[in-house]
């Protein structure tokens, strides 16, 4: 547990609107969300657009990756309009994923010290 005497943690966020059938730009974008976490960044990604998809448990298996993220403690979020646009129900995600506005990822983003867009 953190005291008050520990530095606030450094926050990193990547956006991604990666398509779910480009496996290796999504695979090095978790890579990189997991070396934040090693270096103790807070660390959040919103997947948007077709990225959206990539948290559906019907694609979870082909990107392990996602469950060492969400194991290392990566925040994994889903654009609310790209989960209505996809019709991706919170029951169809991948276990740890949740769904949210894009104004809550502005707030997590604009006190980063690393925001890193993936397209």
């Amino acid at each position: 547990m953190a005291s008050s005497s520990d530095p606030p943690a450094k926050r990193a966020a990547f956006l991604s609107t990666v398509a779910v059938g480009d496996a290796p730009r999504l695979d090095t974008m978790f890579g990189y969300a997991l070396v934040a976490r090693a270096m103790r960044y807070e660390m959040k990604i919103l997947l948007a657009l077709d990225s959206a998809l990539v948290a559906k448990r019907q694609v979870f298996e082909r990107l392990d990756r996602i469950t060492q993220c969400l194991a290392a403690g990566v925040q994994l979020e889903v654009c609310q309009a790209s989960a209505q646009t996809f019709n991706i129900r919170p029951e169809d995600l991948i276990p740890g994923v949740k769904i949210t506005g894009i104004a809550t990822f502005f707030a997590y983003a604009e006190d980063a010290v690393i925001n890193f867009s993936w397209s």
